[in-house]
């Protein structure tokens, strides 16, 4: 069960206000060392850069201290006050965001392929999922936009059977920031591809996303074929839907 923080609105709030004028004060030294705006706009990068160390200093302390239990507390104390096991756990700490993020979206993308199929195939509807191999390989060359440079993420390829015609093909996505904008630039100029791809659907599946009022992603999906939602408590608008609404609309394609 994930732990409930500890950390209060104060230390938050001051938290806050330390950070603020962590980026601040190097930015306006920035100023004082380059002298125009501009030349500081050449050397943002480094600028950032150069903070990085600083800001490990108040992030992870902060981290510690806001999920570490009543019992923890002392020991996570006595790490972030050595310097050198501070900087190790920063990196742990990225080392396991960057692994479970991939770890997370490619589990997720061959659980709807396996769902999707045993679904399918109960209902002896005659196509099949796939998320690798030859047919997927030889697709993806073909659906790219060539003067643009635009592909969409191909997750998962829909083929008939016995045929192994693609039909539709499947972005699946944990969460909305992970490059739908490339896939929704890919659905506008869709009709510079070949006549034979052209028909090709395009969908989307995402784990978490809730579409709420005033999102922007709610509107912008809907150039999309479908989008289906593995969110129970996703709002239901256009083209979004529950997951459970694919296996309807893949028969359709037939």
């Amino acid at each position: 069960m994930e732990q409930e923080p500890t950390w209060t609105k104060v230390e938050e709030a001051r938290w806050k206000r330390q950070i603020k004028e962590l980026f601040a004060t190097k930015l306006n030294a920035a100023y004082a060392e380059y002298g125009s705006p501009l030349e500081v706009g050449n050397h943002l990068g480094e600028i950032l850069r150069s903070v990085e160390l600083e800001a490990v200093r108040l992030v992870v302390p902060r981290a510690a201290r806001k999920w570490a239990s009543p019992e923890n507390r002392e020991l996570w104390e006595e790490i972030i006050r050595d310097e050198q096991k501070l900087f190790e756990l920063r990196v742990i700490g990225t080392s396991v965001a960057n692994t479970l993020r991939p770890l997370a979206g490619n589990t997720f993308a061959e659980w709807v392929m396996q769902v999707l199929n045993v679904s399918l195939e109960e209902r002896e509807i005659p196509v099949r999922c796939i998320t690798k191999g030859p047919i997927k390989h030889a697709l993806g060359k073909r659906l790219i936009v060539q003067d643009l440079d635009y592909k969409p993420d191909i997750d998962i390829v829909v083929v008939q059977v016995p045929s192994e015609q693609p039909v539709a093909i499947i972005s699946v996505k944990t969460t909305l920031a992970e490059r739908v904008m490339q896939t929704i630039n890919w659905r506008r100029f869709k009709e510079q591809l070949p006549q034979d791809v052209r028909s090709i659907k395009l969908y989307l599946v995402t784990a978490w996303e809730t579409y709420g009022a005033g999102n922007a992603n709610r509107t912008r999906v809907q150039e999309l074929d479908g989008v289906y939602v593995c969110n129970p408590n996703a709002n239901l608008y256009g083209v979004i839907k529950p997951f459970s609404a694919l296996i309807e609309d893949l028969q359709q394609l037939l």
